[in-house]
């Protein structure tokens, strides 16, 4: 047993036994406190270095990451602002483009209304000559007195419907004359040497006995009959239809065309270049037809004029 005596200044004291076995038992355990607190000490100033290396590596990297960011966004920034400058380029190029394409139009326009010009004055002074020269043509008419008897006979007619409300024009006759020169290439004449059966404009029509405009000429005829252009052209069509059947269309130039109706038979095709007096199909009763005969129509500018005005023309033209 130990014994400690713990006194004061007063004298006072106070006893403490202990055995041996104890003490070196509070002693080890004292110690061992002491180093475990130690060894926490250490680990935590480790844990503490090592957490402020990291937050120095943190912060680093997030300087980087920062500079890098800023960087990059600075570099995007930069080729936006180029991307910017060189779509206003190209938008000032193309408007200068579209003002320079403007004015270009604008010269061309300029010199097409001046070639119209000039060829509306050469027009006017070929018109004043032809018509000094179809007052000639009228006059021999009249002397003349040519006329073409027209025996109407329903059963050899036809033709497409036509509302005799229809309007056409009067005066496209009147430009015939003024292309006597093209003599050549203006359907003048009779397709077919037979009496007419059907003339142009208002009749009552043939199928369905109602008031109708017939657009061109019926010719009599049998089937087989040849059919002759009535002018040099180049077909532009050669193909059947419900209302004309077999038909042929002859673009003459010069705004004249002229059609051939209900054929048997067609003896040209698109594209082919034909002259006056060629045969060029043979009569029939195909399509809206009530007999064996040959519509004919001629046609200025998309519009039907009355054939008979070329047949009498023709018949003062001198035989070759």
């Amino acid at each position: 047993m130990l014994h400690i005596i713990i006194t004061g200044e007063s004298g006072n004291g106070r006893t403490l036994m202990m055995k041996k076995k104890h003490l070196r038992n509070l002693i080890l355990s004292a110690i061992l406190i002491a180093v475990v607190l130690f060894i926490g000490t250490i680990t935590g100033l480790h844990h503490r270095k090592n957490n402020m290396v990291l937050q120095e590596k943190v912060a680093t990297l997030t300087r980087t990451l920062h500079d890098k960011t800023i960087g990059k966004q600075e570099q995007l920034v930069a080729q936006v602002d180029q991307l910017t400058k060189a779509l206003a380029q190209a938008r000032k190029e193309l408007t200068e483009n579209q003002q320079e394409k403007f004015a270009l139009i604008d010269r061309y326009e300029t010199q097409v209304s001046q070639l119209e010009q000039e060829r509306a004055e050469l027009f006017e002074g070929s018109i004043s000559r032809l018509d000094e020269r179809s007052k000639i043509i009228k006059t021999m008419m009249d002397k003349i007195g040519v006329k073409i008897d027209v025996q109407d006979d329903p059963g050899h007619s036809g033709g497409l419907y036509i509302d005799p409300n229809t309007r056409l024009s009067d005066k496209l006759i009147d430009k015939t004359d003024h292309y006597l020169s093209l003599i050549q290439q203006l359907p003048l004449g009779r397709p077919i040497n037979t009496k007419i059966s059907s003339r142009y404009g208002r009749r009552i029509d043939p199928l369905n006995s109602k008031k109708a405009f017939h657009a061109g000429i019926d010719f009599k005829g049998r089937t087989g009959d040849k059919v002759r252009a009535t002018g040099n052209a180049v077909v532009r069509q050669s193909f059947y239809s419900k209302g004309l059947g077999n038909h042929i269309v002859l673009n003459h130039g010069n705004g004249y065309e002229t059609v051939y109706a209900h054929l048997s038979k067609r003896l040209v095709k698109s594209g082919d270049k034909v002259v006056r007096g060629q045969v060029i199909g043979l009569v029939g009763n195909t399509g809206r037809s009530t007999g064996s005969h040959l519509h004919y129509e001629v046609h200025f500018h998309k519009k039907t004029v009355d054939p008979m005005k070329f047949m009498q023309v023709a018949k003062l033209l001198p035989s070759k």
